[in-house]
């Protein structure tokens, strides 16, 4: 981490700190969004980091945007944060303008046809407030890369099971101006990279945050006279989870390398060992809490809701796992081994 980095982090905690408090995550669960935060993160130009200037962003490092997402989920921040700078990425690789609209994706099964109509539906993480939604469409073979405004659309509200907006979206328009550009035939796979990178280290930051909170609980709460961080057990479950905090910080920074280039195995692996981690990581941060950490309005459940579902999405384990697998035995079996030690 360098010097800016390093200021963006700090100034970035002291905001979350402020503005992402507990109650604040249990409003957007209930329905209202988290306009404070959001607005004090644009102002402070956190929204656009990464992003080219000459798209509307703030410019310096692809990396900054990654780091600005990883913190951002260590609080558990119910913004789309995450869906904007991709949605910008995807925008400013046709030599688009991001603005200061609020941006998301959409996957799913969209068409342009010849008269230039867009048609069909998909998911959009907190579509219902959002701007302007982005998306890949197929127009007989070619792909175009729709960036339409929300009020073209008919949005489905639904939740995750972390409380937060997975809206339907359904298009039937023939759009106006520049929202339908021709892209790369690969960008709904792009999209699909860029997000499930996204999502493996917003997963990365949350179990960070579940181990410190795990901590920091078991140093708080006595049991037959002292606290439960003194007995042996509780140690070692502790040592196993810091063990897969390492594993999957490791394995963000492999995604991080991976994300300029796109490299679609390094970033399946490092979205399939992160939700490895996650998978044995809040297991134990839960069993450290007790039942104090079911609890919905508890800031591990907020942290633990949001790794199972990032878990699933973009990509299962076992889907990138298959992926990974046909990628080192495209060679012939005489390859793999030189495959896999090949990989950095």
């Amino acid at each position: 981490m360098n010097e800016q980095q390093q200021l963006i982090k700090d100034t970035l905690d002291r905001m979350l700190t402020d503005l992402c408090t507990p109650e604040v995550v249990d409003k957007t669960e209930a329905g209202t969004f988290a306009k404070d935060l959001w607005n004090a993160l644009a102002e402070t130009g956190l929204t656009v980091a990464g992003l080219p200037e000459g798209s509307g962003g703030a410019g310096g490092e692809l990396e900054d945007s990654l780091l600005v997402i990883r913190e951002s989920a260590r609080y558990a921040a119910p913004i789309p944060l995450a869906e904007h700078f991709v949605a910008g990425m995807m925008i400013a690789m046709q030599d688009g303008k991001v603005g200061h609209e609020i941006l998301t994706v959409a996957t799913g099964d969209f068409q342009v046809d010849a008269s230039g109509k867009v048609t069909g539906s998909g998911e959009a993480p907190f579509g219902r407030w959002a701007d302007r939604i982005v998306f890949v469409a197929d127009a007989s073979g070619t792909a175009k890369l729709c960036v339409m405004p929300t009020s073209d659309l008919s949005i489905e509200e639904a939740m995750s099971i972390a409380g937060e907006p997975r809206d339907i979206i359904t298009v039937d328009v023939t759009p106006d101006g520049n929202a339908v550009m021709t892209t790369d035939d690969d960008s709904g796979d792009k999209l699909k990279l860029m997000m499930a990178a996204v999502r493996a280290l917003q997963m990365s930051g949350a179990l960070e945050s579940a181990l410190e909170l795990s901590v920091q609980y078991a140093m708080e709460r006595n049991q037959f006279g002292k606290p439960i961080s003194k007995f042996q057990a509780i140690q070692q479950q502790l040592a196993n989870l810091a063990g897969e905090v390492a594993a999957s910080t490791m394995a963000g920074h492999a995604v991080t390398a991976a994300f300029r280039d796109l490299d679609a195995v390094d970033i399946a692996i490092g979205k399939t060992r992160i939700g490895e981690a996650v998978s044995l990581g809040t297991d134990i941060a839960h069993q450290v809490h007790g039942a104090m950490g079911y609890t919905l309005e508890h800031t591990l459940n907020h942290r633990t809701r949001r790794l199972w579902n990032w878990r699933d999405e973009y990509g299962t384990e076992r889907e990138w796992q298959v992926m990974i697998g046909q990628a080192f035995l495209k060679g012939g079996a005489d390859t793999v081994w030189q495959a896999i030690t090949e990989r950095r």
